[in-house]
């Protein structure tokens, strides 16, 4: 069976014994490539090596994976940890078409005394 693309982007039939496993790729935007290396050790924990890799040409970090929720889950979890541990802003997250921007944590100020 050939492997083909749903609407999204779910690679069907790619399982090597069970023709029903379904696939999924989910991306993750880099705008500074320095600093990827915390998320590849943590996307390095969730999957096997040969289904992380690094685009360089798009500047994504790619994740190949059945389609399970708790799969996508980790990738959103390891996604959040990395933008905390890292201080970054923001990173946009894409699981088949779908694209979302997910938001680092933001640190609020104090709020100042009022004048008398």
């Amino acid at each position: 069976m050939e492997p083909y693309l749903t609407g999204l982007n779910i690679l069907a039939g790619v399982g090597d014994s069970d023709p029903e496993v379904l696939m999924v790729e989910i991306r993750v935007a880099v705008t500074d490539a320095t600093r990827i290396h915390g998320l590849m050790r943590r996307l390095g924990r969730l999957f096997e090596r040969s289904s992380v890799s690094y685009d360089g040409a798009r500047r994504e970090v790619r994740v190949r994976s059945e389609w399970e929720s708790r799969s996508v889950v980790g990738v959103i979890d390891a996604v959040q940890s990395w933008l905390e541990a890292d201080g970054l802003g923001s990173a946009r997250l894409s699981v088949g078409d779908h694209s979302y921007t997910m938001v680092g944590p933001r640190i609020l100020a104090a709020p100042r005394g009022r004048a008398a």
